[in-house]
């Protein structure tokens, strides 16, 4: 499993249905952030997003990026509610591993009001080496830089397209002013993700049923 087991049992323990956003993440993100140092070295850095649903604050991200030597590991974490014909409660995880500029493995996961509704597996180990639940099977087509969980961290200049965790799969990005790129998913769906000075500052979120802006905060 990509995911360490004390990072799984650390999440898997962490009811965040019964505290608030904030004190809950600011407790998660610090415990993540210092196995990720235990893991991956003594330099991370950290950032922090709000979720937002028109006005209001919905939810948090918190992201975090550990190196050392040749290994880079990238841990997202993200927790929001909002009502989308019913009150939905979203948790996510996601988890990367480079080995020197390139993609070395991958994880995401995803549940809704506790259940789960969307996974992803890239291990070089494995046969073939991609899973996505419930039951899609492949092989990794070719090399992988650019990944979303890099984006956070690096603007993505120069880039065409960008390797998205949740499908394993290459998605054209297109440049479409100073500091602004678009990322378009299968289905459609549309990210919009705004840089200053080379610093992520906002994720524009574009569905079919609701729109979502990802705004720094630290």
């Amino acid at each position: 499993m990509l995911l360490p087991p004390i990072l799984r049992a650390h999440f898997a323990s962490v009811d965040l249905r019964t505290h608030t956003p904030f004190g809950t993440w600011t407790r998660a993100f610090a415990t993540a952030l210092f196995l990720l140092v235990i893991i991956g070295g003594s330099s991370a850095q950290q950032s922090r997003f709000d979720v937002l649903k028109g006005d209001d604050v919905v939810g948090r991200i918190l992201a975090s990026r550990s190196v050392n030597g040749e290994r880079t590991t990238y841990l997202m974490t993200s927790y929001s509610e909002f009502d989308i014909i019913w009150k939905q409660v979203v948790r996510s995880i996601l988890t990367v591993n480079y080995m020197g500029d390139l993609l070395d493995r991958c994880h995401t996961s995803i549940s809704v009001n506790g259940a789960l509704r969307d996974s992803s597996h890239l291990d070089p180990a494995a046969e073939p080496s991609c899973f996505i639940h419930p039951g899609q099977r492949f092989p990794l087509d070719q090399e992988v830089k650019w990944t979303t969980a890099r984006m956070y961290f690096e603007e993505p200049v120069g880039q065409r397209t960008i390797f998205v965790e949740s499908v394993l799969k290459h998605c054209p990005l297109e440049s479409i002013g100073p500091g602004k790129y678009r990322l378009t998913l299968p289905g459609d769906k549309v990210n919009n993700y705004a840089y200053k000075d080379g610093v992520l500052q906002e994720i524009h979120v574009d569905r079919s049923f609701f729109d979502l802006i990802f705004r720094r905060t630290v």
